[in-house]
C-alpha cells in the first residue's frame, strides 16, 4: 500500500500551495548532472514496444488488492473487456496465464526491494547490490522468454535516494532478461523538493534536476510519470494547478526526447479528492489526447479497483460503473490513435494561452500552437452560443513527422471541458492530401476542399489526428 501513502500526501501538498506547486523550488546547488550527456555517452537501451501493441492499462496490483473486488479471472477480463492491452501487476503463474486467456499482455511484480543509499556506503552498499543482481536473476528467470510477460514492475515513485537501488535492479533485468522492460513509475512535479517545508520527495532540488537524475543514474528503459492535476485542478479551472499539468508534460517530454526515451503517462481515473466532481467522458479523454498528442507511447489509469475512494470503473461491490465505461470508450481512440501515431515521431507541441503573463505573473508560459503542419491554425466556439466572459476557444497541437517517409501529422486537443471547438487551417507547402484518422478504428479518410475550408469540430477534452501527404 506503499502507493496509497505516498499520493495521499501529494494530495496534502497540491492543496498546500499553488505557488509551490506551479514553481516548484528553484535550485540553490550546483548541478548534480551532467548537461551534456546523451543517450550514447550513458550507453541508453530504449525498451522496444512490441510492433502490434499500443500500452494501455490500469495501474493496480491485482494479486494484493483487486481480488477484495472480483476474482482475478474476472478481474483480469473485465480489463481486457475495457479496452485495454495490459492486465494491472500480477504475481503469479495463475495470473500470467488468466492474461494469456484473455489476450493480454501484463507486468509481473519483482518483489525488488528499494533502499536509501544516503543510508548505506561501502561494504554494505556493495553487499545490498550484489543481494538485488541475485533477486532479480531468480525472478524473472521463469518468465524471461515469455511473450505475454511485458517485463518487471520495479517501484513506484522513487526519490533520487533510491537511484542506486534501481540503477541495480535495472541493470540486472536487461542482464537476465533481455528485451524485457525494467518498469519504474516516478513522481509527478508537485512531489516535494529539497528546500520545501516537508520532507523531500524527490530528493533534489527541482524536477528538472529530479528526471536528469533518473536517467543518468538508473539509465532506464522509458520514462513513465503519473499526474493528477486534472482533478485537484477542478477540471483546469484553477490556472496556478492547471499548469503544472502541462509543466510536467513538457518537461517530461523535453527529457524524453533528449535520451530517446519512450514515455507514458498516468492519468487519473476516479476520485482522489473526497469533495471532488465526478470523472467525465471530457476527463478522461483530455487526459488521453493531451499526452498522445506530446508523443506519449503509453496510457495508464490510476485506478482500476476503490481502495476506499470514489467514481472508480469498477466500484466496492465488483460491479462496472459509468467511469469503467468512459474508460473503455478512450481505451479504444487510444489504441487506435497510438498504433497510428507509433510511425511518426514527436517533432513540436504547443497551446493556446492559458493565462496572460499580467494576471498570473509567476506561471510559467507555454510554447504557443506550431504552426508548420497547420499554418494559421486557429480555434472558435459555436456563433450563437452564450460563454462564460473568461472562456476561450483554447486547443493544445502536436507535431509529428513520420518516420522513414515524407508525410506530416498533428493531433489538436480541444482544452475546453464545457464547449465543442471548430477548428481551421491552411495547407501547408508541399502537400496534397489531407486525412483525418478515426479514433475507433484507425481508418483513414481524405479531407475535400470544401471541408478545409469550413472546418473541422473537436467535442470537450477530445482531438483530432490529422495527416498530410505529398
Amino acid at each position: 500500500m506503499k502507493l496509497i501513502q505516498l499520493t495521499a500526501s501529494l494530495v496534502g501538498l497540491a492543496l498546500a500551495s499553488t505557488t509551490t506547486l506551479a514553481l516548484g523550488q528553484e535550485s540553490t546547488s550546483a548541478l548534480s548532472y551532467d548537461p551534456t550527456a546523451t543517450a550514447q555517452s550513458l550507453g541508453l537501451e530504449p525498451y522496444a514496444i512490441p510492433a502490434d501493441f499500443f500500452p494501455v492499462f490500469p495501474w493496480d496490483h491485482l494479486g494484493s488488492w483487486g481480488d477484495q473486488y472480483q476474482p482475478l479471472k474476472e478481474g483480469i477480463q473485465s480489463t481486457a473487456e475495457c479496452a485495454c492491452t495490459l492486465s494491472g501487476f500480477v504475481d503469479s503463474e495463475e495470473g500470467i496465464a488468466f492474461a494469456k486467456e484473455s489476450g493480454l499482455r501484463c507486468i509481473l511484480e519483482s518483489h525488488f526491494e528499494r533502499f536509501d543509499d544516503r543510508q548505506v556506503s561501502g561494504a554494505e552498499l556493495a553487499e545490498k547490490l550484489a543481494a538485488i543482481d541475485a533477486g532479480i536473476k531468480e525472478r524473472v528467470e521463469s518468465t524471461k522468454d515469455d511473450p505475454f510477460v511485458l517485463g518487471y514492475n520495479l517501484t513506484d515513485e522513487p526519490g533520487a535516494y533510491h537511484f542506486k537501488s534501481l540503477a541495480a535492479a535495472v541493470a540486472a533485468v536487461k542482464k537476465y532478461a533481455p528485451g524485457k522492460l525494467a518498469y519504474i513509475n516516478l513522481f509527478p512535479g508537485y512531489a516535494s523538493t529539497i528546500g520545501a517545508d516537508v520532507d523531500s520527495q524527490l530528493g533534489t532540488y527541482s524536477y528538472e534536476e529530479y528526471l536528469e537524475r533518473f536517467v543518468q543514474d538508473v539509465k532506464p528503459q522509458l520514462l513513465s510519470y503519473d499526474n493528477y492535476m486534472i482533478e485537484y485542478s477542478e477540471d483546469m479551472r484553477d490556472w496556478p494547478r492547471a499548469s503544472v499539468f502541462f509543466s510536467d508534460l513538457f518537461a517530461v517530454r523535453k527529457v524524453a526526447l533528449k535520451y530517446d526515451l519512450p514515455f507514458w503517462f498516468i492519468g487519473s481515473s476516479l476520485c482522489i479528492m473526497e469533495d471532488s466532481s465526478p470523472p467525465t467522458p471530457a476527463r478522461y479523454a483530455f487526459q488521453t489526447y493531451v499526452p498522445l498528442a506530446a508523443g506519449a507511447q503509453g496510457l495508464t489509469w490510476f485506478l482500476y479497483y476503490p481502495l476506499g475512494w470514489a467514481e472508480s470503473p469498477i466500484d466496492a461491490n465488483g460491479k462496472k460503473t459509468l467511469s469503467w465505461q468512459y474508460m473503455r470508450d478512450v481505451n479504444v481512440q487510444a489504441q487506435a490513435l497510438g498504433m497510428k501515431l507509433k510511425k511518426y515521431r514527436s517533432t513540436d507541441l504547443g497551446l493556446t494561452q492559458l493565462y496572460t503573463k499580467e494576471d498570473y505573473p509567476n506561471l510559467p508560459q507555454f510554447p504557443a500552437p506550431p504552426t508548420k503542419v497547420l499554418p494559421n491554425v486557429s480555434a472558435r466556439f459555436s456563433t450563437s452560443g452564450a460563454f462564460a466572459a473568461n472562456e476561450k476557444p483554447r486547443i493544445l497541437v502536436g507535431e509529428f513527422a513520420e518516420i522513414g517517409g515524407d508525410s506530416v501529422a498533428a493531433m489538436v486537443v480541444n482544452l475546453n471541458f464545457g464547449s465543442s471547438i471548430k477548428v481551421t487551417f491552411d495547407k501547408p507547402n508541399g502537400f496534397s492530401t489531407l486525412k483525418t484518422i478515426s479514433p475507433i478504428d484507425g481508418s483513414e479518410t481524405v479531407v475535400s476542399e470544401e471541408k478545409l475550408k469550413s472546418g473541422f469540430w473537436i467535442i470537450p477534452g477530445h482531438g483530432t489526428l490529422f495527416v498530410w501527404e505529398k
